[in-house]
């Protein structure tokens, strides 16, 4: 199939932006972010007003201690929206043998090459 057709106005741009603005305090927080995307029901454009804004973010820089690593990116994600939903994954766990990831990489929208 073809997934690559999602087009920009699907998404709220104020999400979007939003998104962009957590992804490059990641960066000034010294975490190498590999690629992230947008996925979950803003991807999909099914969110509700209270829907989550679930974000996957993949570093090489994650320990394997992903509850630890995703209370760091939750820290940082509540300064700009408490909906945002960070989900760290660890560049060498991001294949597709993991479920959520071959989701992710067919729906959700890259954050980084938009």
């Amino acid at each position: 199939g073809n997934h690559g057709d999602h087009t920009m106005a699907q998404i709220d741009d104020e999400v979007l932006s939003k998104v962009r603005t957590f992804i490059r305090k990641l960066k000034e927080n010294g975490i190498a972010v590999e690629s992230a995307y947008l996925f979950g029901s803003y991807a999909s454009n099914h969110a509700g007003r209270w829907s989550d804004i679930d974000v996957a973010v993949v570093s090489p820089d994650f320990s394997a201690d992903r509850f630890d690593e995703r209370l760091r990116l939750m820290k940082l994600s509540t300064e700009i929206d408490n909906r945002i939903e960070p989900v760290p994954f660890h560049s060498d766990a991001f294949n597709d043998t993991d479920p959520l990831v071959d989701e992710i990489k067919k729906s959700g929208i890259s954050l980084l090459t938009y």
